[in-house]
């Protein structure tokens, strides 16, 4: 591997393993066009105080001459397409100024409508940039700043990182330099594990047969529905944070463990399946050189669970604390793993990764990140977090080859925002459920939480238990 200290800060080399998976997704989903649209790591915070948009500029251009990713593009929208970093880039500020232009009881919903059009906004992979900053002056002491990345290039931690770095270079300090670009960690990430034949056979053994589309009800008929409109229902556990973390310990497991146990299990009972397999996303800091670095560090898992109603509920939650931790000691890049699961892969591709998953269940990836925002400065501003419009515009899927998998995105997935599992929101398509239902869903999946308080009870006698608490106003199919 290339010495990080005199490494060029231009040319081309391959995806890392951790950006394969991301890529077939976003290849799949793009349609051949040299845009992705969907799902860009953002966040919006509020500066209140007096801030200098040219001294602002200019640590935006440090910030592009210090990380490659941000000079990165891709060199082609093929299977294996190169990172290709520019010498420079002048930096993708827009400046929007309601101060003088808009009344101001319409500025604050102004500014909302301005951070979502930046966020949901769509990258040309190919020509770049993959990221855009929006600075909206929303009164003389008070602006809104808007980043918005493709995910190729940055993960939810990153974001914060950016920000940070971002502030400490408006204030004038000189930044250490980094220990390495992203660049040498994708190098070291192509570099085969030495037990990689039995990682093989574990996902084979694990994930074959592949999961089909699990029996679960819909609000509405389209099979599969025509349209992808994605919408979020905020949760929140009516078990104290205290509570939850005696609930962790009497089962010796993680609150993400508890959700993704609790989650798998509502899906699989009401959907009258036994067997459900949950993907999720692990951040991978200990792949970092240092805690500057920017890029994509996340390795994604995924994890089977038999959901037996005569098994009690501390032995799902052991069957998946085991399994969790099985699935990241046996991480395999996807392409090796798509191939092991499916012969053709190489003739089916764009191949993503949702064939190998039925729902998703998400920990504190993002929202760990985001939630720290504040401790970011810029001169004397004062900042904390913005809330951005949440969901999606309708998107109509029209080609028949990719029906069928965009079908998949049915199934709502669950996200949680604090370490102790206490809340979090579900992720759904309006196309197929109504947010009532959504609601009902969270209600039994945190229900079903708290049932794990006593992990000697049977999973069917806590179903009903869930479904007698939270039955009632309306049902959930």
């Amino acid at each position: 591997m290339s010495d990080p200290a005199s490494a060029a800060t231009t040319g081309e080399f391959p995806l890392s393993v951790q950006q394969e998976f991301l890529w077939e997704g976003i290849r799949f989903r793009s349609f051949g066009r040299s845009i992705a649209s969907r799902g860009n790591p953002s966040i919006a915070v509020e500066l209140a105080g007096s801030l200098d948009p040219g001294r602002f500029r200019r640590a935006l251009k440090l910030m592009i001459r210090r990380h490659e990713p941000l000079r990165t593009t891709l060199t082609d929208l093929g299977p294996a397409p190169l990172q290709k970093v520019a010498e420079d880039l002048e930096p993708p500020l827009a400046y929007v100024d309601l101060a003088e232009t808009v009344p101001g009881d319409r500025r604050p919903a102004t500014a909302r409508a301005l951070v979502a059009g930046d966020q949901g906004g769509e990258f040309d992979l190919v020509a770049g940039p993959l990221w855009s900053c929006l600075l909206v002056r929303v009164a003389p002491s008070l602006h809104v700043l808007s980043l918005s990345f493709s995910h190729l290039i940055i993960d939810g931690v990153s974001l914060v990182g950016f920000l940070r770095q971002l502030g400490r270079l408006y204030e004038g300090e000189d930044l250490a330099p980094l220990k390495q670009q992203y660049r040498h960690f994708a190098e070291e990430s192509l570099r085969p594990a030495a037990d990689a034949g039995a990682r093989v056979e574990y996902w084979r053994d694990r994930l074959l047969p592949l999961p089909g589309r699990l029996p679960f009800p819909t609000d509405y008929s389209a099979t599969p529905p025509a349209l992808i409109s994605f919408e979020e229902e905020n949760f929140r556990s009516p078990l104290t944070p205290r509570q939850l973390r005696e609930v962790s310990v009497r089962n010796s497991a993680t609150p993400f463990m508890l959700n993704l146990a609790a989650y798998a299990a509502v899906l699989a009972r009401t959907g009258g399946a036994e067997r459900v397999v949950i993907g999720s996303s692990v951040a991978r800091l200990d792949l970092k050189a240092d805690d500057d670095q920017l890029g994509y560090f996340l390795d994604n898992i995924f994890i089977p669970v038999l959901v037996r109603p005569k098994d009690t509920v501390g032995e799902l939650v052991r069957q998946v604390r085991s399994a969790v931790v099985e699935a990241q000691r046996n991480i395999l890049p996807y392409t090796e793993l798509a191939a092991a699961l499916k012969p053709d892969f190489e003739q089916s591709r764009p191949w993503p990764g949702i064939h190998l998953y039925d729902a998703w269940v998400r920990g504190r990836v993002f929202e760990a990140a985001t939630d720290t925002a504040a401790s970011a400065s810029f001169g004397e501003t004062t900042v904390k977090l913005f809330p951005a419009p949440s969901g999606s515009a309708p998107r109509a899927v029209l080609d028949p080859r990719h029906q069928e998998a965009y079908s998949r995105y049915y199934l709502p997935s669950l996200y949680l925002n604090d370490a102790a599992g206490s809340n979090g929101y579900i992720e759904y398509n309006r196309a197929a459920f109504a947010q009532n239902t959504i609601r009902r869903l969270a209600a039994h999946q945190q229900a079903f939480v708290s049932r794990l308080a006593d992990p000697q009870t049977r999973v069917d006698e806590a179903w009903r238990a869930v479904k007698s608490t939270t039955e009632g106003k309306q049902r959930l199919s």
